[in-house]
């Protein structure tokens, strides 16, 4: 088995689908898209990236280009809390969650989605939350909706 060379660079976030799971990043040093796979973000504890946000990864190149490995370190974000909003329990109704890619959405009585990353089940070491159950949560509005931050399990 050959060994992979990987290469770490400083990467803006070109795009990136929370729904696809993908997206691409571009480096300076690198002439081509770098594809980042949420598996990525999912190793590293990441639970979003938005568009021009920073990071500093490891790449490695494949028959297929070169594709994010290892995230180091988010250098800088462009998702912040709403200061109005301060952090809330709330009851939500879960709408679905894919372990594959490693998120999910429940959806508030206001009709409004909830972002939930599994890194947030992992640490009640769960890792999925079946469709349509009704549950407790920590939530915080960021300039890109509603996320979750916390369980109320009983």
């Amino acid at each position: 088995m050959e060994e992979k060379t990987t290469l770490r660079v400083t990467g803006r976030i070109k795009w990136f689908s929370q729904f696809k799971g993908y997206g691409f990043i571009e480096a300076e040093n690198v002439s081509e898209d770098i594809f980042l796979h949420f598996s990525a973000m999912d190793k590293s504890g990441i639970n979003h990236l938005g568009n021009d946000d920073v990071i500093l990864c490891d790449i490695v190149k494949s028959d297929r280009g070169y594709q994010v490995d290892n995230i180091v370190k988010l250098l800088h974000s462009n998702k912040y809390e709403i200061e109005e909003g301060r952090p809330e329990q709330v009851t939500v109704i879960i709408r679905w969650f894919n372990t594959l890619k490693g998120f999910g959405f429940a959806k508030l009585n206001s009709g409004e989605d909830v972002f939930i990353h599994s890194s947030l089940l992992k640490r009640y070491k769960m890792t999925t939350i079946e469709p349509g159950r009704e549950i407790e949560m920590i939530i915080h509005r960021t300039n890109f909706g509603y996320e979750a931050i916390d369980l109320i399990l009983e």
